[in-house]
């Protein structure tokens, strides 16, 4: 990973981190076991890639810094919403995530359950909140879009296509890539559309954000099916080989090694070639393409 960009990343990081941790701070409103088992899933671990995009590509606008990291911290608490589930035994029954025990672990099966519906209600809390700078007809645009990305049309129809892919592994290639686009590209894209949304952008613009985030993710999603078979986990963070262990239809099961790495860049040239309506490309969004190209984690 350049340097530059690590520096970059790491340092949007702390910022979302400390944000995160100001939003889950403990309530007398709130269970403290469960408050206790939301911060261990969020706090402390995570690239923090989504919010990272979010925050990058409002770069292109006049956005308030504050709004635009409320709404990158809601992305990321929906995120890891969808890790603590993923992770249940009733689905990828992982035990690591982030280096340390799944939540489901840690805590107990019927814990994680509640911390990823906590964390999940929490995104649309923040979501439908209180606003410096933004219009409320853009923010219900920004909740619906949301909601569409996230929910059965979305992040949770393509869990449920990966589950029944486990079954009996008969996704074709399309219906792979369609599943990819539903789980894993549709928040990287909604986090690459939302300073478009809150800024009354065009709709080319906002096209292009949205081409941009959907091709990053197919990217992304085709990067971790190598990395189950030839990754570090010492450096993942999670076990090695759970899609062949849960017998899931990957992109290794149309392309070998080789050639899946020219399908990823393919598709972050296509990532990058969507922004030319631009004039002016930032070197982050380049660099965090290298990056999903590249990564080790």
């Amino acid at each position: 990973m350049d340097d530059k960009f690590r520096k970059s990343l790491q340092f949007t990081a702390e910022i979302i981190e400390k944000s995160l941790e100001e939003i889950l701070l403990p309530s007398p409103e709130v269970d403290k076991i469960l408050n206790d088992a939301m911060r261990y899933s969020v706090l402390g671990g995570g690239k923090r890639l989504r919010p990272f995009l979010a925050i990058e590509c409002s770069s292109f606008f006049d956005i308030d810094n504050e709004d635009i990291i409320k709404i990158s911290s809601a992305i990321e608490l929906l995120h890891v919403y969808s890790l603590v589930h993923d992770d249940l035994p009733a689905i990828d029954n992982d035990d690591l995530r982030r280096g340390k025990p799944s939540s489901h672990k840690y805590f107990d099966e019927a814990t994680a359950i509640l911390v990823g519906d906590g964390l999940q209600t929490l995104a649309f809390e923040i979501l439908s909140g209180s606003f410096k700078s933004i219009e409320p007809k853009n923010q219900i645009e920004l909740v619906n879009l949301f909601s569409n990305m996230v929910g059965n049309k979305g992040m949770v129809g393509g869990q449920a296509i990966d589950i029944r892919s486990s079954q009996d592994k008969g996704l074709s290639l399309d219906d792979l890539l369609k599943m990819y686009k539903m789980k894993t590209a549709n928040l990287i894209s909604f986090a690459c559309q939302a300073g478009a949304i809150i800024s009354n952008a065009d709709d080319l613009r906002r096209g292009a954000l949205r081409n941009f985030g959907d091709n990053l993710g197919l990217a992304f999603q085709i990067t971790d099916d190598i990395l189950d078979v030839v990754g570090d986990s010492g450096i993942i963070g999670k076990k090695t080989g759970s899609d062949l262990k849960n017998n899931k239809t990957t992109f290794l099961d149309y392309y070998d090694i080789d050639q899946s790495r020219l399908e990823i860049n393919k598709y972050c040239d296509y990532s990058i070639s969507s922004l030319s309506v631009f004039d002016e490309i930032p070197s982050t969004l380049v660099d965090v393409v290298n990056f999903v190209k590249e990564r080790e984690f």
